[in-house]
């Protein structure tokens, strides 16, 4: 089977299940909200960001160096010794970083509610910083599918237990609690699809451990930084403003950490094929692989944008409650930032192909500087909107950067033509549905996808012989 089958074939499966994925988060989300209400799901919202603020120092940069160290070689004794490695220095450092958590929190200024609740949060984190470090062997071998179907069992318990809380007025300690459980089912179905390609186990060759070091602290800064100013918005929001203001915005942020899974799933399997380009200097190849992306990622985020900006506040209280109304509008701010993150992410894992991450850690270094700035001058001012605004002009400097560098070291030449069809289909779309606002959610999200798509089609941005070619017999080995 051809690289392109085997991307497109692996894409396919992992909508399919992260639609499943998809779907479990927003039912969840759902019980969740209705069962806590404003200002609790507001405490919800802080211990999440606090504590996954928390666990990104303990992850160090080590999915990346494992993707890396792993695809470099074909050598199964190679890569079980580097997987079993990194793996022993992931688990040490996520129990050393989550056993403090109860501890750092008590520094903050924040409720008796969100410091309790840390403690029975913690768990998640724990398991989630294995699982996110070893889906690495995944990407490897183009099988993130399986990687998928573990997010898709954990949410699945998960939701079994929510359903028994929602129904019997569930407190925001046993939500957090039941997370930390079905996350730990999630990391043991993990285990049991990762024997498939290696046996997980302990190892201590402390001079390897020095080699990725080397590798992953420019990474791990980078990832530091990222998400100083990617989630410090909502730690700020919280010293500064009322819990139902830090839910309101917690809400709308919900549906921009469930879109942005996928451009960093989707990147991990084109990594490997960056770095073996980069590695035999076929820049012609890289190219093309590149321009394939951004045309992809040019559909999906138009897309995407179009149907918040026409049902925002529907899409807001069908998935979280009438509560949760006003989210809309921060909702259609905050989907700017993540059309930003997919073209962003584009170029930041070419960078990491190009093993030019410590160029890259200055520029998150000042994004960090300008985005905590701007959150502790405007937040108090203007709460919500400031932070989703900052968060846009934040991610689109990344965005900026991250090209800048990529076309210091080559010089890539992306096309714009799917992109100017793909905004005409998209402006098109949007001039008609503006006006039939007021249909049923869920049928105007249906007519504004089949109308998009259909103009897509007409403008030959949708290529059927394209299509053909990915799916043909020529494809298999």
């Amino acid at each position: 089977m051809s690289y392109a089958h085997k991307i497109f074939s692996n894409t396919v499966w992992q909508i399919v299940i992260r639609f499943f994925d998809l779907v479990l988060g927003i039912v969840n989300l759902g019980l969740i909200t209705r069962l806590l209400g404003q200002d609790q799901f507001g405490s919800y919202t802080t211990i999440f960001v606090f504590l996954q603020t928390i666990i990104t120092i303990a992850v160090f940069g080590l999915f990346l160096a494992l993707l890396n160290e792993i695809s470099s070689t074909d050598d199964k004794q190679v890569e079980a010794k580097r997987l079993n490695n990194i793996f022993t220095i992931r688990l040490i450092s996520a129990l050393a970083v989550l056993l403090l958590a109860p501890l750092i929190i008590k520094l903050f200024p924040f409720s008796v509610a969100v410091k309790g609740g840390v403690i029975f949060l913690t768990g998640a984190y724990f398991w989630q910083s294995l699982i996110s470090t070893l889906t690495a062997v995944f990407s490897k071998y183009l099988d993130m599918a399986r990687a998928t179907l573990v997010y898709v069992v954990s949410k699945a318990i998960y939701f079994i237990c929510l359903l028994y809380l929602f129904f019997n007025n569930g407190s925001l300690n046993q939500i957090l609690l039941w997370n930390s459980i079905s996350t730990g089912f999630g990391f043991l179905l993990l285990y049991l699809f990762l024997r498939r390609y290696q046996k997980l186990g302990f190892a201590w060759d402390f001079i390897y451990w020095r080699h990725v070091f080397k590798i992953a602290w420019p990474l791990a800064i980078g990832v530091v930084l990222n998400l100083l100013y990617f989630r410090a918005d909502t730690l700020i929001l919280s010293a500064y403003h009322s819990a139902g203001r830090v839910g309101l915005y917690g809400a709308a942020y919900k549906v921009l950490e469930v879109l942005t899974t996928f451009p960093h799933m989707f990147m991990s399997l084109i990594l490997p094929l960056f770095t073996a380009a980069w590695v035999k200097q076929d820049l012609k190849k890289l190219n093309q692989i590149q321009q394939n992306t951004y045309d992809f990622f040019a559909i999906i985020n138009i897309w995407v944008v179009l149907v918040v900006w026409l049902a925002s506040r529907p899409i807001m209280v069908l998935l979280t409650g009438k509560d949760f109304a006003p989210a809309g509008p921060i909702l259609n701010i905050l989907i700017l930032a993540v059309a930003a993150i997919f073209f962003g992410t584009m170029f930041t894992y070419l960078v990491v192909a190009m093993n030019s991450q410590k160029a890259m850690v200055k520029y998150y270094l000042w994004a960090a500087i300008l985005g905590l700035g701007a959150y502790f001058i405007f937040i108090p001012l203007y709460y919500y909107w400031a932070a989703a605004i900052i968060t846009v002009l934040v991610e689109a400097l990344i965005w900026f950067w991250a090209w800048r560098l990529v076309r210091q070291k080559i010089n890539i030449k992306l096309n714009n033509i799917i992109l100017g069809r793909s905004l005409l289909a998209g402006l098109i779309v949007f001039l008609i549905f503006w006006w039939l606002r007021f249909l049923p959610v869920i049928i105007l999200v249906l007519l504004i996808s089949l109308s998009y798509f259909i103009l897509l089609y007409l403008f030959k941005v949708i290529d059927k012989e394209k299509i053909k070619l990915i799916l043909g017999k020529d494809n298999y080995a």
